[in-house]
Order: C-alpha cells, then sequence, then structure tokens
C-alpha cells in the first residue's frame, strides 16, 4: 500500500527539521519496505538530510520490533550500496558457521509450524544459533558510508520499541504460524500475547527490553559497545547448550564483496556473489529467458525446471528487506533474516537470536557438520537494476527459496514484459518446489507440464516478498503487508 506519511515522532529528528526546506528532499526519494514503521523511520531520516545508507540502517532497526519475527539484532543479512557515480558493492553481513565441537550442543530441539495444508520442522535452541552479523554489519556500513551520527539512526527504534508498533495483518499470520516456537519461551509468549490470546492486526506490539538494550548506542561508540559489551551477552546467553565461542562473536567480520553482474536485455543487473547462492540461481533462471520478447508462467516454469540447483525445503521464509534510492541517487537495498529465531531471548534484551544451524535447506550435509567456519550459504540476494540511461532499479525479496522464483518474476515482468514496476510485482507467481509447481491465482490458464499442480486461493506470503523502489516508483509487496513511499 502507498502510505502518506505524519511528521517524526522523535524529537531529535523534529529538531534537525527546523528550518528546513523539505519539499524537494521529499518528492525526490524512494523507499519500499515490510511494514510501515520501518519505511517511516527510513523516510524520517531521508528528511532530515541523510542519506540512504544511514535510511536503510535507521529503517532495519525499526523492523527489528515491527518486524520482529523476520529479523533481529541476532540475526543476518546483506546490502547492496552503490554511491552516485561508484560502481555498487554487496556488505555480506550473513550468518556464520562457528568452530565446529558437536559435543557441546545439548540445547537443539525440532518444533512443528503449521501452514494449515502442511506442516514443517524446525530446529531451535542454543544449538541451533550461529553467529549473527547484523549488528556488526550495519556499524561497518555506517562507518563507510553513513552521514548522520550512529545514535541518531537507533533512536527512532528505541521510540518504537518503547511506545509500541502496530502488528500488521502479515505479523498476525507469521506468529499464529510460529506460535511453537513463541510459546517455548514465556517471555516470548509475554511479547506476543494479551489477554492469553496471540497479538492481533491493529495491536500494539511492545519491548522495553529492546528499547533499554538499543539506548545504549546513543551513548556509546557502537563498535566498542558491540564488541565489548554486546558480545559477551550475546556469549552468556549461546554458551549453555551452544557452540558458540566469545572469541567468535569478536572476530566477526562484514565482508564487501563484488557484485555478480548480468547483461539482461540492455540492462547490467548486479546481485549478491558467491558464497550467497540467490545471485548465481537467479542469474541461471534469468538467461533461459533474457532471448524472449514475452515471458509466459510456462516460461518461468520450464526455467525453474532447467535450474538443477533449485532445491530448498523450507517453507515460510522468514526474511524481510528495504530498498531506498534517495535524492542524491545513492541506493541501499538490504536484506536480513532470523530464520524462525531460536526459541528464547538474551536476558535483559528482548532480542531473539537466530536459528540458522538449525534450519534444514541451510544445512544440506547434516547439522552441526560443516567441514570449516563460513559464511552460511543463503538465497537473499539483493539486487540492482540499471538501464541503458542510468535509471536505477533496486529489489529484494523474502522468501528463502522463493527468493528465487520471485526476483525472476519480477525482474521478467519488467524488462521481458515491459510492465510497471507495480504490476510486475502484483503479478501472480509460481514456484516449483521439488516435483511440485506451486500457483497463485491467475485470471488465465496456463498449461503447466509438471505433474503436481497446486493452486493457492489468494495470494500469499509463501510467494516472498519482493519490495522495489526505480527512479520514478516504489512498491511494496501485497503479499507481506508491505509499505512503501
Amino acid at each position: 500500500m502507498d502510505i502518506n506519511l505524519p511528521s517524526a515522532k522523535v524529537n531529535v529528528i523534529t529538531r534537525f527539521a527546523k528550518g528546513k526546506d523539505k519539499k524537494n528532499m521529499i518528492d525526490s526519494f524512494k523507499i519500499a519496505g515490510g511494514h510501515k514503521d520501518t519505511v517511516e523511520s527510513a523516510s524520517n531520516i531521508l528528511k532530515e538530510g541523510g542519506n540512504a545508507f544511514d535510511a536503510a540502517i535507521a529503517g532495519v532497526f525499526a523492523s527489528m520490533s515491527c518486524e520482529y519475527l523476520y529479523t533481529g539484532a541476532a540475526s543476518g543479512g546483506a546490502m547492496l550500496v552503490k554511491k552516485n557515480g561508484f560502481s555498487a558493492d554487496i556488505i555480506d553481513f550473513f550468518v556464520e558457521t562457528p568452530p565446529i565441537d558437536p559435543s557441546k550442543v545439548n540445547d537443539f530441539k525440532s518444533i512443528n509450524a503449521d501452514f494449515g495444508n502442511t506442516k514443517q520442522e524446525f530446529n531451535i535452541g542454543a544449538g541451533s544459533v550461529g553467529i549473527p552479523g547484523t549488528l556488526p554489519g550495519l556499524i561497518q556500513v555506517h562507518k563507510d558510508y553513513g552521514s548522520l551520527p550512529f545514535s541518531v539512526l537507533v533512536e527512532q527504534a528505541i521510540d518504537l520499541a518503547k511506545k509500541g508498533c502496530l502488528v500488521s495483518k502479515n505479523q498476525e499470520y507469521l506468529s499464529e504460524v510460529l506460535s511453537p516456537i513463541i510459546s517455548s519461551s514465556k517471555l516470548l509468549e509475554s511479547l506476543f500475547t494479551k489477554g492469553g490470546s496471540l497479538l492481533k492486526e491493529g495491536d500494539l506490539f511492545f519491548n522495553a527490553d529492546f528499547s533499554s538494550f538499543l539506548e545504549q548506542f546513543v551513548y556509546e561508540d557502537a563498535a566498542a559497545f558491540y564488541r565489548h559489551e554486546v558480545c559477551p551477552l550475546f556469549y552468556n546467553s549461546f554458551k549453555e547448550g551452544g557452540i558458540i565461542e566469545l572469541k567468535d562473536l569478536q572476530g566477526y567480520t562484514p565482508k564487501k564483496r563484488i557484485p555478480l553482474e548480468l547483461k539482461y536485455r540492455g540492462h547490467n543487473i548486479f546481485m549478491n556473489p558467491e558464497p550467497s547462492t540467490g545471485g548465481s540461481l537467479i542469474n541461471e533462471g534469468l538467461k533461459q529467458l533474457s532471448g524472449l520478447d514475452f515471458v509466459s508462467k510456462e516460461d518461468i516454469e520450464a526455467a525453474l525446471h532447467k535450474m538443477k540447483k533449485f532445491k530448498d525445503k523450507d517453507m515460510i521464509g522468514s526474511t524481510t528487506h528495504l530498498s531506498v534510492i534517495d535524492k542524491e541517487n545513492n541506493v541501499a537495498s538490504v536484506t536480513t533474516t532470523n530464520g524462525v529465531g531460536a526459541g528464547f531471548t538474551v536476558p535483559g534484551t528482548g532480542i531473539m537470536p537466530n536459528n540458522m544451524l538449525g534450519e534444514k535447506h541451510l544445512n544440506l550435509n547434516g547439522f552441526h557438520n560443516w567441514k570449516s567456519q563460513q559464511r552460511i550459504p543463503s538465497n537473499i540476494c539483493p539486487t540492482l537494476i540499471v538501464d541503458k540511461n542510468n535509471n536505477l532499479t533496486t529489489l529484494g525479496s523474502a522468501g528463502s527459496s522463493r527468493i528465487i522464483s520471485a526476483t525472476i518474476s519480477v525482474i521478467s515482468n519488467l524488462l521481458n514484459n515491459e510492465m510497471s514496476l507495480k504490476e510486475s510485482i502484483s503479478k501472480s507467481r509460481i514456484h516449483l518446489e521439488e516435483d511440485t509447481l506451486h500457483c497463485e491465482p491467475s485470471y488465465s490458464h496456463p498449461e503447466y507440464k509438471t505433474e503436481n499442480v497446486v493452486i493457492w486461493e489468494e495470494k500469499n506470503m509463501y510467494f516472498g516478498g519482493v519490495n522495489a523502489c526505480s527512479s520514478f516508483d516504489s512498491v511494496g509487496d501485497e503479499r507481506r503487508s508491505g509499505v512503501s513511499v
């Protein structure tokens, strides 16, 4: 949905606003994200003279409250960054495996999430937690690209966690699906319930402990505070039953990577490179479609069948994406994910750690069975498209394996089928999961070649959540209550 954003809630934002002529700034930036408060927090930063990278950092911090079950302060992700006039880079801060000592793991248990017509098993507990990268990643992005003080970028998130943020329709649905994880912890239950029932759309979600945690970033040097205060705090909560050492947390380093580049129908497309699998899979799928003047659902089906690596048993995809283009044509496109969460919180912080070591699709050789410390491969893929006139479109998606099919669908709609950004994202999607083709409802009736076909009754978060900005437009994906301005 499109929104007209109200004035900023935070005193510091109001203070910076005095005396500024904002009209030209407001008319020229584009933002799309997974929640109204995520987008509003990013927007306020741009209105007050921050750049796209400042806005993305502020938006991610806000999402840690208003999109709690998607992301968090102990999650992982990647940000595509492009300063106007410079080449694009990927800042990789995805979750990492620690050096292995399986004998230490004694808190690792399975739960089932119910999707109605199917169930999925997840593993939670301290033994499911991988080395998180989001906080050091945001700190590094700010150091290299930010313009406003780091303290300013967390203030709106502090306010949201303390005063509450509205539960979206998508967050209500997700809390029902992940209720076994929520019920595994009394503190999580207290965050997500009111009067003994799960929070509903329109209710307020509060996280006072997280607000207090974030306040420390207002008064402390962010990098030093993370290393000397946050890392020991995280370690003490993971060490019983987990395998992460303090040195693993303190030694985590975000990586700047050269994006994977594809020339496609007169455009240059920049994607997340290895060790992420997202860019390479999207690249492979688009190559199958590049010669077509119009791409049908049957064409996408055929391309997915040809992608031999396209195997993933994950269902929910607890991930979110934020896209920002500022008035100077700087681009920040960031995807973060917490898995489904580890089912407990770090004491005194309100933070639920990731469960990446407990996700089957990320541990194809079995749990706690990697050969060396490494970034965990993932499908997240913040993406940038540049046309011959240097017009920009940036996008990314939630949805685990559906990140691939959703991104391929949107790009082919844009560049092959010449649809608008809004129509490209809204158009019904398909997804191939092993030998079953899942399809959103469509007015047309394609002749699919897959034998097992499941037609969904309505558009659903299962098919991803693409939030995108172009030089001319911005669109949040309705499937996950996306918002744009």
